[in-house]
């Protein structure tokens, strides 16, 4: 598998930010980690979806379900059935790459970096599926199979209406070297 492939459904750019502009209504960016009895709901991240019985729904699908302290996992992305209020459009599109795609997703979330930050390399558990909001010429996405000559390999996805799927279980980071906020809708594919 490729480690970025992108997927021929296309979507109306404009009405997803409109829906993004509503839910930032409702709920705002986290600016800080938020830690509750253990649990780290992680800054930049506000989920579409969340497990039944949670206490922070909106932040619910952030961070890992991987507990590197406990060495367990806290949760599977089947758990993520419940949907935060959000516009139809959005909702209509994520159910359309599903039909289209024959999977379920998990957790549903948009996941914001901000200007000149980065994440450490990492490796996630399952496929993510990204449809880009916001970015800029500087903002990369680095698959980390070093070979010989190269220890990564950069790609600039664009906000060009269309869902990217990603092999994020390779080793990859990613990083906005730019002056502006990168701003993605990510949803994981459950296995």
């Amino acid at each position: 598998m490729k480690f970025i492939e992108k997927i021929s459904l296309e979507v109306d750019l404009n009405l997803i930010l409109g829906d993004l502009d509503t839910v930032l209504k409702k709920i705002d960016w986290p600016e800080s980690s938020l830690k509750d009895n253990g649990r780290v709901y992680h800054a930049n991240q506000i989920g579409l979806t969340y497990r039944p019985n949670a206490k922070f729904p909106w932040f619910d699908a952030s961070g890992s379900l991987y507990d590197k302290e406990q060495k367990h996992f806290t949760g599977t992305e089947q758990d993520f059935t419940e949907w935060n209020p959000i516009e139809k459009y959005t909702k209509s599109v994520i159910e359309q790459l599903s039909d289209m795609m024959r999977i379920k997703f998990g957790r549903i979330r948009y996941m914001r970096l901000l200007p000149k930050t980065g994440l450490s390399v990492h490796h996630d558990f399952e496929s993510r599926y990204h449809l880009v909001l916001k970015t800029n010429p500087n903002c990369y996405f680095l698959d980390c199979v070093p070979d010989i000559e190269t220890a990564t390999r950069g790609y600039h996805i664009p906000a060009d209406g269309f869902f990217y799927r990603v092999d994020t279980t390779r080793n990859h980071t990613v990083y906005n070297g730019g002056w502006e906020p990168r701003i993605h809708l990510v949803l994981n594919e459950v296995k």
